[in-house]
C-alpha cells in the first residue's frame, strides 16, 4: 500500500480536526468531575482542563491520536519571521496554544504551526466591570481581530472556549452576538446539532481580520455548560 504524502497528513485541517476531538473530549471530562465548576474562575478551569487535554489525548488512541505534542499554557505568542522583534502582540499570552513542525511547508523557517485556544467565562456577571458575555467578545474573539493582541495569526482558524455558569445558552448567544454586532463583525450561529445541556454545544464563526493575516478567519467556539 502507498504511503499517503506528507502533505496531506500534516495538512492544517487534517491537525486542527484532532485538535478539536480532543477539546470536545477533554470538556466532557471536565464536566465529569464532582466538583461545582460554576463557582470556580477562569484561571482554575483553565487549568484543570490542561489536564483534561492531556487525558483526552491518552484516550483518543495516545501516539495513534495524531497529537505529539502538548497544549502550551499561558505562553507568549511565538516569533515569526520578519515581525519586529518584541512587537507588543509577542509578549500576549493566549490561554493555549497547540504547536506541530510542517514538514511539508516549503520554508523550514514558516514551518511552525500553531493553534490557538482562548477561554472565557459565560452568564450572568457578578462584577459591573466584567461582564461575561460582553467580555466574551471584547476580551476573547477581538484578540484573534486586533493587530495589537495577533491571536492565531499565520493561521487560517482557532477556537473559543465558552464555561456557561448560569443563564440559559441562547440567551447567552444573543448578548453575545449583540456585542459581536456593536463590535462591527459577524454573528456567532449555533452548529446544526443544536444546544447540548449538561455538555459541549458547536458553534461556528467565519469573519474577515485584515490586519491579521490570513483572512478570512474560523473560529470555532465550543460552549460546556456547567450548570
Amino acid at each position: 500500500m502507498n504511503r499517503p504524502q506528507l502533505s496531506k497528513i500534516n495538512s492544517w485541517a487534517n491537525y486542527e480536526t484532532r485538535i478539536l476531538k480532543v477539546l470536545i473530549l477533554a470538556l466532557n471530562i471536565l464536566r465529569s468531575q464532582e466538583s461545582d465548576l460554576t463557582k470556580e474562575n477562569e484561571d482554575k478551569l483553565n487549568y484543570k482542563f490542561y489536564f483534561c487535554m492531556l487525558e483526552a489525548v491518552r484516550k483518543l488512541g495516545g501516539e495513534n491520536s495524531g497529537i505529539n505534542s502538548p497544549p502550551v499554557y499561558e505562553c507568549t505568542n511565538q516569533p515569526l519571521e520578519d515581525e519586529i522583534h518584541l512587537d507588543i502582540a509577542r509578549k500576549k499570552r493566549p490561554d493555549f496554544q497547540w504547536g506541530y513542525i510542517d514538514h511539508a511547508e516549503p520554508d523550514p523557517k514558516k514551518s511552525a504551526k500553531h493553534y490557538y485556544v482562548e477561554c472565557k467565562r459565560l452568564g450572568t456577571p457578578i462584577r459591573s466591570d466584567w461582564v461575561f458575555n460582553i467580555n466574551y467578545i471584547s476580551n476573547g474573539v477581538l484578540r484573534f481581530l486586533k493587530r495589537k493582541w495577533n491571536y492565531g495569526r499565520a493561521s487560517s482558524s482557532g477556537a473559543m472556549i465558552g464555561y456557561i455558569q448560569s443563564m440559559e445558552a441562547k440567551d447567552i448567544l444573543t448578548e453575545v452576538n449583540e456585542e459581536a454586532c456593536n463590535s462591527n463583525i459577524s454573528e456567532i450561529e449555533l452548529s446544526h446539532e443544536d444546544w447540548r445541556k449538561n455538555g459541549v454545544s458547536r458553534l461556528d464563526h467565519e469573519f474577515e481580520r485584515p490586519n491579521v493575516l490570513p483572512s478570512p478567519f474560523k473560529l470555532r467556539h465550543f460552549w460546556l455548560d456547567l450548570r
